[in-house]
């Protein structure tokens, strides 16, 4: 993202940003409420369009006008409020909106099942494709989540406070989670309050202030 801007009427949020995040690691996104975290990362999500700047991903730049074409490009935006439905089991929620489909025109459950055990192997999570949402604790849910970016084929992931209604085994679950997706060489977007948090789990840091890039560097 490269001197991104961004104004909503006469308020400046975003006053000329530039971020890089790399493949395979853990970038914490730090500031206040109301620095411009969330908007900046709307603007990567494809939620919001910048006023001025360029977004490029992988040498190419790109404008997205809706959610759907940044998924598209392999960006996956993780919210507060998970996008599960209760009342289905994790492999259909695995495939919401894009679920296969047999000549015939009906649902590939089959086929739903074999991919989402097969990410799960990949990911190393002991699940029950089967197993229905409503009896997953909050960290399941969110690898969930994860795991359903990684069938689309993420490769920015945004975890907006991933933690914040997590117990500590939680946390830790969420954690190994992050740590296997930076080892295949996914880039994690890590939105925190948490120093300790970000101390522990990520690679490098960018503190927003009122709208504007104030701090950046590794996180030691």
């Amino acid at each position: 993202m490269t001197n991104i801007r961004k104004a909503f009427g006469s308020n400046a949020v975003l006053k000329d940003v530039s971020l890089t995040i790399n493949g395979g690691e853990i970038y914490a996104l730090l500031g206040e409420n109301g620095a411009g975290k969330s908007t900046l990362m709307n603007i990567l999500g494809g939620i919001h369009q910048q006023d001025k700047g360029t977004i490029t991903v992988d040498g190419k730049v790109v404008q997205y006008h809706m959610p759907a074409q940044a998924q598209d490009a392999g960006i996956a935006f993780i919210h507060q409020e998970l996008n599960l439905i209760n009342d289905l089991p994790i492999y259909e929620n695995m495939f919401l909106g894009r679920e296969p489909k047999t000549k015939r025109g009906a649902l590939d459950l089959q086929k739903m099942i074999q991919d989402t055990t097969e990410i799960f192997e990949k990911m190393n999570i002991k699940l029950d494709p089967k197993k229905m949402v409503s009896g997953l604790d909050s960290s399941y849910k969110q690898i969930v989540e994860i795991c359903r970016a990684m069938t689309a084929n993420a490769s920015i992931i945004i975890m907006d406070e991933p933690t914040t209604s997590l117990t500590d085994s939680e946390i830790e679950r969420v954690f190994e989670m992050m740590n296997t997706l930076k080892r295949h060489g996914v880039g994690l977007i890590f939105i925190s309050h948490k120093l300790k948090e970000v101390m522990q789990i990520c690679d490098r840091y960018a503190v927003l202030r009122d709208g504007s890039l104030v701090s950046e560097g590794r996180v030691q």
